[in-house]
């Protein structure tokens, strides 16, 4: 199977090692040409925080290039799938330029991406696609242009927005099976991988999650786990929670109720893990914050109700990574 991987960060790195260790012919789409010429100079590295032996993957035995030359080369030889691994920012961005030429395509795209209202752009940069939801808890961290380290192992998810029927058109019939292999490839490739019909219910559980931790840990500079070590860290988490949980119920968004649990239980797990919102912050780089906190005042404003703290902490985090002028 051929896959276009646009976006080598942590996640988009991970992916593309362990699919190419597989045995899938794996492009590799760069926002720089010099990581792409990095990658192809020094190869793939994927290292284990378990103690396990580094996988070393020769550039010889990928492809890898700048994003700017993704559609050309798409339109002369198209892939099978093509997954989206760049952050919320880039579909407000290079993400319109990157995929412009390819309106016209039928393309099969999926997409990692934290936070809400990244497919709905998608559908209007690509309305001919079939378009992928993944919604997914691995863990990885990149460390250099070439490595990737894989923090912990998780759950991939692969699904559509529920549309509120049931029966299937053959064309639709025929993207799921395409799916399906898809979620094949990334099962031999050794990722706990698998389709879901509620896929809504996932995208929502985790945008829950990232809403809670990720903003904390970006703010106070700490791993996911020191986020417990407090009552008045827990307790400012708590309230994060309880105004979020407030405008799913208003918005009729459901959530198991053991959700708070839940959120602990992540933090207890990924206890050495930096957030992804705090690597940004950390690099100097804009967050998600916009597309994660943002959300849930965006929901909060269309039902009318006030959250003060998801508003602060979008302000105060997207005040972090502003530049002086």
């Amino acid at each position: 199977m051929k896959i276009d991987i646009i976006g080598a960060g942590s996640i988009g790195l991970l992916l593309a090692g362990k699919l190419i260790q597989a045995g899938q012919d794996i492009r590799i789409w760069c926002r720089s040409k010099e990581q792409s010429d990095a990658l192809i100079r020094e190869g793939l590295t994927v290292s284990y925080e378990d103690g396990a032996a580094p996988t070393v993957i020769p550039g010889t035995a990928f492809f890898a290039s700048s994003a700017d030359a993704f559609a050309e080369t798409y339109l002369c030889e198209p892939a099978d799938w093509v997954a989206i691994t760049l952050k919320q920012q880039a579909f407000h961005h290079e993400l319109p330029d990157i995929l412009g030429p390819l309106s016209s395509s039928s393309v099969k795209a999926v997409c990692f991406q934290n936070g809400y209202g990244h497919l709905e752009k998608l559908r209007l940069l690509l309305p001919h696609a079939s378009i992928w939801a993944a919604v997914t808890t691995e863990g990885a961290k990149r460390k250099t242009s070439t490595e990737v380290i894989h923090t912990g192992r998780g759950e991939i998810y692969i699904g559509q927005e529920e549309k509120g029927h049931t029966t299937f058109e053959t064309e639709e019939l025929t993207h799921h099976a395409a799916a399906r292999s898809f979620t094949d490839a990334l099962l031999t490739a050794g990722f706990s991988a698998s389709m879901s019909k509620k896929v809504n219910t996932l995208i929502y559980r985790k945008l829950l999650i990232n809403a809670v931790i990720n903003p904390l840990t970006a703010i106070w500079r700490i791993q996911n786990g020191e986020l417990l070590a407090s009552g008045q860290r827990v307790q400012l988490m708590k309230e994060l929670y309880a105004e979020a949980v407030s405008v799913y119920d208003a918005c009729g968004i459901a959530y198991e109720m053991d959700a708070w649990e839940h959120i602990t239980e992540v933090c207890r797990a990924t206890a050495g893990n930096i957030s992804s919102m705090l690597a940004d912050v950390l690099a100097g780089r804009s967050t998600e914050i916009r597309w994660i906190n943002g959300s849930i005042v965006e929901m909060a404003e269309r039902r009318g109700i006030e959250v003060p703290l998801h508003r602060w902490i979008c302000q105060l985090v997207e005040g972090m990574s502003a530049r002086e002028r």
